[in-house]
């Protein structure tokens, strides 16, 4: 139950080392019988060690601190990364699904030339004209191309 004057001296004493720390250094030193001590101020004909730093000069009024960004600021540019990121992946996907699909046809018209058996189309009366060989060859050469460039 003694508890509550020993703690709050602590923390006392631990709220002025932190002012004197801030204001102007801190210093430790030990007596004769091995206590240690902490002070704002060097003990008289006694060694003592400086703690920290020296402390930050005050702010000046006229200078307000650089502001940072606000978390809505952020949020919004965290959104703006995400969806430009997923416009990209949407535009990734549409080039890769438009190569499959130009593989694919070249791949057909490819199996199509390349069987042996007659190809033909028809003329604006609807009769049948029949590819020749050299017309075939320059086919199978043209969707060739077409499958080595969109086929990986």
């Amino acid at each position: 139950m003694r508890r509550g004057p020993a703690f709050l001296l602590c923390v006392c004493s631990l709220v002025a080392a932190h002012a004197a720390f801030a204001s102007g250094g801190l210093y430790k030193w030990v007596d004769e019988k091995g206590v240690v001590h902490y002070s704002d101020t060097p003990p008289v004909g006694k060694a003592a060690k400086k703690l920290g730093a020296s402390p930050q000069p005050p702010l000046d009024n006229t200078q307000a601190p650089p502001r940072g960004r606000n978390w809505q600021e952020q949020l919004q540019e965290s959104n703006e990364r995400r969806f430009q990121e997923e416009k990209k992946q949407q535009e990734q996907q549409k080039k890769t699904q438009e190569a499959d699909q130009q593989c694919q046809r070249a791949r057909n018209a490819l199996d199509s030339l390349q069987r042996e058996r007659p190809l033909y189309r028809l003329d604006k009366e609807g009769e049948r004209i029949f590819m020749e060989d050299e017309e075939r060859r320059r086919l199978i050469g043209d969707w060739q191309k077409q499958a080595d460039t969109y086929c990986r």
